[in-house]
C-alpha cells in the first residue's frame, strides 16, 4: 500500500439508524461504508451484546473485509459498547485509554499504531463527554498519552465524536500541534449533526504531520437513514 490513506470516521449509534428504533440496519450500513472504499474506520457507539451474542465490530470486519479493535467503554449487565477501529493496514499496538471523568458517562479513546510505509502512524479513536468541562478534561488527558505514544515528528490521527457543540476544544486540541481536516470548509458542509438535517460539527479528524489530499462528508441517502450521525471522509498522505 502506498504511503496514502482514507480516513473515515463514523458514530454508528449502535446500528439503531437515524429513528433510533432500527432493528436490522447493519447490512444496509456495511453496504454504504464499503462504497466509501476506506483504509481506515473509526467508529463510536458500537454494540456488543453477550446474551444476543451480537458483536457489531465482528459483523462490519466481516463484512468489509477488515481487521478490527475494539475498546469497551460503557458496560450493562449483559453488554457493552465503545469504539472500534477497522483497517487495512498492519497494526502491531493497541490500548484503550479510560478517560472518563464519572463513573456514569464512560468514555475512552482508543490508541491504535499501525504501519504505513516505512513509518508509523498512530490513531486515536475518541468518543468525548456531553458536558464542557468533561471534553477539556478529556482533552487533557489525551494531551497526556500523545507524547508517551508519539514521536515528534510522526503522523497522528485524532478522531472520533468529540460532542463539542459550539468548538471550544479547538484551541486545547490545535495547540498540541493538530491540523482540523475541515478548517476551510463551510460549516453547513461539516456539520455531522443531526443526520437528517446537519447543523452541528460534533465529528471531527484532527491530523497531525499528514496532508490533505481531498475532505468529504457524507450526507443525504443512505446516510440520513443510517444514524444520527454523518460520516467524515479525509484523504491524506
Amino acid at each position: 500500500m502506498s504511503e496514502k490513506i482514507r480516513l473515515v470516521t463514523y458514530n454508528i449509534r449502535k446500528g439503531k439508524g437515524a429513528s433510533g428504533h432500527e432493528k436490522a440496519i447493519l447490512q444496509d450500513l456495511s453496504q454504504a461504508l464499503a462504497r466509501v472504499s476506506a483504509d481506515m474506520l473509526l467508529c463510536q457507539e458500537v454494540f456488543h451484546s453477550e446474551k444476543q451474542g451480537v458483536s457489531q465490530s465482528a459483523f462490519l470486519a466481516d463484512s468489509l473485509r477488515f481487521d478490527s479493535y475494539y475498546g469497551a467503554n460503557k458496560f450493562r449487565s449483559d453488554s457493552h459498547h465503545g469504539n472500534t477501529t477497522f483497517t487495512r493496514l498492519a497494526v502491531d499496538s493497541v490500548e484503550n485509554h479510560d478517560i472518563s471523568t464519572n463513573w456514569i458517562e464512560r468514555r475512552g479513546a482508543l490508541y491504535v499504531r499501525a504501519r504505513f510505509g516505512r513509518r508509523w502512524l498512530h490513531v486515536f479513536n475518541v468518543h468525548l463527554g456531553l458536558n464542557k468541562r468533561q471534553r477539556l478534561s478529556q482533552v487533557r488527558q489525551i494531551a497526556e498519552i500523545l507524547p508517551q505514544k508519539c514521536q515528534k515528528q510522526e503522523p497522528v490521527v485524532l478522531a472520533g465524536d468529540f460532542n463539542d457543540w459550539n468548538g471550544k476544544l479547538e484551541e486545547q486540541i490545535l495547540s498540541l500541534g493538530f491540523t482540523n481536516a475541515f478548517n476551510d470548509i463551510e460549516l453547513k458542509n461539516r456539520a455531522t449533526f443531526h443526520a437528517r438535517r446537519p447543523m452541528l460539527n460534533l465529528d471531527r479528524i484532527y491530523l497531525k504531520n499528514l496532508t490533505i489530499r481531498q475532505v468529504q462528508r457524507l450526507s443525504g441517502a443512505p446516510w440520513s437513514r443510517l444514524s444520527d450521525h454523518l460520516p467524515l471522509v479525509a484523504e491524506v498522505y
